[in-house]
């Protein structure tokens, strides 16, 4: 059964097609949700909420304009920013906060040292920024998909890729020494 018919059968109030249409998205809908989020009690609270507008407002769902993965995706960024300003969050991470939790997602991101340092950089990054590192780079999106899902321009997009290298890039040579070829260590002595 292909996605639109799944779409018109959800509409009707069919749970087993509505959950055969979101369950191919829902790993990613809860990475999405984490990394905005960076706690996995919030990220969930996001995806249930995204997931019951999602059944509320199927209807109104056009596929000429975008696939249902990027308008679902937007909704769960949209349920995340959302949650972020109800809670206020402040992003800076406990000391042991991922490595107390059993999570997957968390697992997945934080291997090393270094994927950590990067995300918690990614973490500093205004919202805008963050989103279109996150939707890249850890949700694989082309850059057409991620103008879709967040209702920009391709540009717009590009631009903002560019400058969240540079900003990244800045964070990490501020306070940390980038290995050079001869593997110099990756620590700041300073």
């Amino acid at each position: 059964m292909n996605e639109d018919d799944l779409i018109i059968m959800s509409i009707k109030g069919d749970n087993n097609a509505f959950s055969s249409l979101v369950n191919p998205y829902i790993k990613q809908a809860h990475q999405t949700a984490f990394l905005l989020l960076h706690d996995y009690s919030l990220a969930e609270d996001a995806v249930q909420e995204a997931l019951i507008q999602v059944n509320t407002v199927l209807k109104r769902y056009k596929s000429h304009k975008g696939s249902f993965k990027t308008w679902f995706i937007r909704i769960i960024i949209n349920c995340s920013l959302k949650i972020n300003r109800k809670h206020r969050l402040t992003f800076e991470l406990k000391d042991n906060q991922f490595q107390d939790t059993n999570s997957n997602i968390e697992r997945n991101y934080l291997v090393s040292e270094e994927s950590q340092l990067i995300i918690n950089c990614v973490k500093q990054l205004k919202t805008k920024y963050q989103s279109v590192i996150i939707l890249y780079y850890f949700q694989e999106m082309t850059i057409r998909e991620i103008a879709d899902t967040l209702g920009i321009r391709e540009g717009t997009v590009k631009s903002r890729l560019y400058k969240s290298r540079e900003l990244l890039k800045n964070m990490l040579e501020n306070n940390y020494v980038i290995p050079s070829k001869r593997g110099e260590g990756l620590w700041n002595e300073n």
